[in-house]
C-alpha cells in the first residue's frame, strides 16, 4: 500500500532548505486544486493524502494529515510516495505523528537537495561531451557567484538563459532574448544571488522541440520509463505535455534529431548511473532539440515525479 501526495512546491522547499516552509500563493493554490492528481498513478489499495476531504470525491481512499498517526498504526507496511521529497515535507510528516523510519533521513534529504541544484547539469553535460563524438558536444552551463560574473556572462553570451539553482516548470528562469534589458537582468540576478547564492548561465539555443526522458532509480539500478514531449513558452515556462503514444513520440524525435532516441537514452543511462549514485526514486531529464537537429541532452534534472510521467506506463 502506498500513501500518495501531490506537493508541487517541492523545489521551492528544497531551495529554502528549511524544515518549515510556506510556498508562494500560486503554488499553494495549484497544490489544493490538484490534490487528487495522484489518482492518475494510484493502484488498488493506495491512499491519497489531502488537506481535507470536504468537496472532494475519489475512487481511492482519502486521508488527511490529522489521520496519519492512526493510519500508520493500522497499516504498518504502508510506503509514502510524494511528488518529491524536501526537508519541510519530512518535518510535517513527523509533526503529524508518522514514525521516522517511514521517512528519508537527514543525509538522504541533503543528497536530494544537492543533486537537485542546477549545478548538477554541469557534471552531466561534461560527461556527455566525454562520451559522444566531437560533432555532438554541447555547451556546458556555468555557475555564477557574483553580480559581476552574471553580467559578464550575460554580455558575453547574447540571448543566454539565466536560471535560479532551484525552481520548477520554467519558473526561476529568464530568457534574456525575450523582452529583457541590462537593468532587468541585473535586478533578477541580484535577487537570485541573495536568495539562493548563485545563478546558472546557459548559452542560447534556437529550439525546435522539448522532450524529456523519464526514469526510476531503485536499489542502485536505473530503469528507463519512457519519453515525454511537452510545450513551453518563449520564456521557458511549462505549458503542457503532448498526449501521444511512445511509438509516435519516438518517431517524431528521430525525424528531427541528429542522434536517435535509443542512442540518447543509452548514453544518458551510463552518465546518470554515475552521477546519481545513492538516489532512489523517480526523476526526469529535460532535453532540447535545436533547429539544426543537435540536442541538448541535460537541460534540466527533475528529482521528483514529473507531468511527463503521467503519459508513461509503469510509473
Amino acid at each position: 500500500m502506498r500513501l500518495l501526495i501531490f506537493n508541487p512546491e517541492t523545489e521551492y522547499a528544497l531551495a529554502s532548505g528549511a524544515s518549515f516552509y510556506t510556498p508562494p500563493a500560486r503554488v499553494e493554490r495549484l497544490r489544493r486544486e490538484l490534490q487528487l492528481l495522484p489518482e492518475v498513478w494510484a493502484a488498488p489499495g493506495d491512499r491519497i493524502l489531502v488537506d481535507d476531504t470536504e468537496s472532494l470525491s475519489s475512487c481511492f481512499p482519502l486521508v488527511t494529515w490529522g489521520e496519519l498517526a492512526s493510519l500508520f498504526k493500522e497499516f504498518p507496511d504502508i510506503v509514502i510516495e510524494p511528488w518529491g521529497w524536501n526537508p519541510a515535507l519530512v518535518r510535517r510528516f513527523l509533526d503529524s505523528g508518522v514514525p521516522s523510519e517511514y521517512l528519508p533521513d537527514t543525509e538522504t534529504i541533503a543528497r536530494i537537495r544537492a543533486l537537485a541544484h542546477r549545478r548538477t547539469t554541469i557534471a552531466l553535460n561534461n560527461l556527455w561531451n566525454e562520451t559522444v563524438d566531437s560533432g555532438f558536444r554541447v555547451d556546458v552551463p556555468s555557475e555564477l557567484h557574483s553580480i559581476e560574473e552574471c553580467m559578464f556572462y550575460y554580455k558575453a553570451n547574447p540571448g543566454c538563459w539565466m536560471k535560479a539553482p532551484w525552481s520548477s516548470s520554467g519558473r526561476g528562469v529568464i530568457n534574456t532574448a525575450a523582452d529583457m534589458n541590462d537593468m532587468l537582468v541585473e535586478q533578477w540576478c541580484r535577487g537570485i544571488l541573495r536568495r539562493q547564492g548563485s545563478v546558472m548561465g546557459e548559452t542560447g539555443a534556437v529550439r525546435k522541440a522539448d522532450y524529456a526522458t523519464e526514469w526510476r532509480m531503485s536499489s542502485g539500478e536505473l530503469y528507463f520509463i519512457g519519453l515525454s514531449s511537452f510545450s513551453t513558452s518563449n520564456r521557458g515556462k511549462y505549458i503542457s505535455n503532448d498526449p501521444i503514444s511512445q511509438v509516435d513520440m519516438k518517431e517524431r524525435f528521430n525525424a528531427i534529431s541528429l542522434i536517435p532516441i535509443d542512442e540518447v537514452v543509452a548514453n544518458q543511462k551510463v552518465i546518470l548511473q554515475e552521477i546519481l549514485k545513492g538516489y532512489d526514486g523517480l526523476f526526469g531529464v529535460d532535453m532540447i532539440i535545436q533547429h539544426d537537429g543537435r540536442i541538448r541532452p541535460f537541460v534540466e534534472l527533475n528529482l521528483r515525479r514529473t507531468m511527463g510521467m503521467l503519459h508513461c506506463k509503469g510509473c
